[in-house]
């Protein structure tokens, strides 16, 4: 983690960059990351929270709490004080499809949190192992309808849009597919390349690799248009499904946080997403930077809720 001392920093003052509230407070700026280290999201965190020191002129740390899915880190910024010193950087589940899935959340995606800004986004993959010779989606459905026994999908956990892309396919086409669910892409990979299940589903940066090594067959990706990291990959959509979804990481202050607070959070968060070496990183993983208002990124979580509730409810995965 990033931990320097705090620099009561004039210059940051003057430049607008920061409230004199939170210079007078002493205090550090905290990203929550709600699972654990070492993910591509985890590592964005860092480079925005090391760059966000140089930017306010403030210690700014990386916290990684994770536990119950994610909801144990998103309630520690539930409960922090509004002062613009504590932010949750979270992939979209935990903000757009846990309200649906958990019957009980602990917290109001939308009234206990105010938006910042949109981090990056990323498409899913639908990709088919050594177990069918499908090279399209069309060839795939037909294969399936002609071997019902082998339907299995493997996705990295229930209930987010690994699990649920595959079934709204199915669904909308009569076909079945029963998702059997990894701890992780890895391990689902390896069970579609060893032959065991038929085919995979996760975020598309995780496939690339074994897709351009030959082992796994890329047949679709859930963008609403090709996405360009990754462009002779075609869409569900060009293919005749309607069927687009993609993920992303973003960042949240705690509700009744000073409007002055959050715009100037946003205006340097946005800053240093825009800039190259942010840029650069995201790439590598696949990811594809934004860097938005809080209001816009307040739409696109509204409309990602009312896009999944549905298919989240539809798939019985809805009050659990």
């Amino acid at each position: 983690m990033y931990r320097r001392e705090f620099l009561l920093g004039a210059a940051a003052t003057a430049a607008g960059l920061w409230s004199p509230q939170a210079d007078a407070a002493g205090g550090t700026l905290r990203f929550i990351y709600p699972y654990a280290p070492g993910s591509g999201g985890d590592i964005l965190a860092r480079l925005l929270a090391e760059d966000m020191q140089k930017k306010l002129g403030v210690s700014a740390i990386v916290e990684n709490k994770p536990g119950a899915d994610g909801r144990i880190g998103v309630r520690e910024v539930q409960h922090a004080d509004p002062d613009g010193m504590t932010l949750l950087f979270t992939p979209f589940g935990t903000m757009v499809l846990f309200p649906t899935v958990f019957k009980n959340l602990p917290y109001d995606a939308f009234k206990d949190f105010t938006p910042v800004t949109q981090v990056v986004t990323y498409d899913f993959g639908l990709a088919a192992g050594p177990m069918t010779d499908a090279k399209t989606l069309a060839q795939l459905l037909d294969w399936l309808k002609k071997n019902p026994e082998k339907d299995n999908v493997g996705v990295p956990g229930l209930g987010a849009l690994p699990h649920l892309l595959p079934l709204k396919l199915a669904a909308d086409t009569g076909t079945k597919m029963e998702a059997i669910a990894y701890k992780g892409t890895a391990p689902a990979l390896a069970a579609v390349m060893g032959g065991q299940i038929p085919l995979v589903c996760a975020p598309l940066g995780d496939l690339v690799a074994q897709a351009r090594a030959g082992t796994i067959k890329l047949l679709a990706a859930s963008g609403k248009t090709r996405n360009a990291l990754v462009p002779d990959v075609p869409t569900f959509i060009e293919q005749g499904y309607d069927i687009a979804g993609s993920g992303w990481y973003g960042i949240f202050a705690p509700s009744k946080t000073p409007a002055s607070e959050v715009d100037k959070l946003n205006k340097a968060l946005v800053d240093s997403i825009h800039g190259d070496e942010f840029q650069a990183k995201a790439r590598s993983f696949w990811l594809i930077p934004t860097g938005t208002t809080p209001t816009q990124l307040g739409a696109i979580q509204k409309e990602n809720y009312e896009q999944w509730a549905p298919v989240i409810q539809a798939a019985g995965l809805a009050g659990q």
